[in-house]
């Protein structure tokens, strides 16, 4: 949502500032019951979507963690978690009337399940691997899982830290 200190700082007189932020808390307010409602599925739906895709992410892994080890593994797992999590990051931001609340509870929820994924398919991947008998080092679930979280908040800390102006 619009702050009346970032109207400020993108050139808007005081006035016109004030009477910017009145509107938008009118339109607000006078928004149906129905759009409202429809704003709680999308912000769900995009929800479901961020665990789906990291699950399935997830389940992409397993290949390159029996095919690669160390820095070529790290690698396509930080491309992999920092390209969804631009992805995730850019539809957060375009859900217009998203609170703050629901932006800080999506970016802890979703990361929470990543790690929880990665691990759980880390550890599968060693299991498979020990089973088979197959001659591959095995690899550190919880590392694996740490690197793919912090490279998929990546873009949502790059974004805050940077202040990025958002498209008003």
């Amino acid at each position: 949502m619009i702050e009346y200190d970032d109207l400020l700082e993108r050139g808007y007189s005081k006035k016109d500032a004030q009477r910017t932020i009145n509107i938008i808390k009118r339109a607000e307010e006078k928004k149906s019951p129905r759009i409202k409602f429809l704003d709680t599925i999308i912000y769900w739906i995009l929800l479901i979507v961020a665990i789906i895709g990291n699950m399935v992410i997830s389940i992409i892994l397993i290949p390159f963690l029996l095919g690669f080890r160390t820095l070529p593994l790290y690698l396509i797992i930080v491309v992999l978690a920092a390209m969804f999590g631009f992805l995730f990051d850019q539809l957060i931001r375009d859900i217009e009337n998203l609170e703050n609340r629901h932006i800080i509870l999506a970016w802890a929820f979703i990361p929470a399940l990543a790690i929880i994924n990665t691990y759980y398919m880390t550890s599968f991947t060693n299991h498979v691997t020990k089973t088979l008998e197959l001659p591959l080092t095995l690899h550190s679930p919880l590392l694996i899982s740490v690197v793919y979280v912090m490279a998929f908040i990546l873009p949502y800390l790059f974004h805050n830290m940077l202040e990025i102006p958002s498209k008003y």
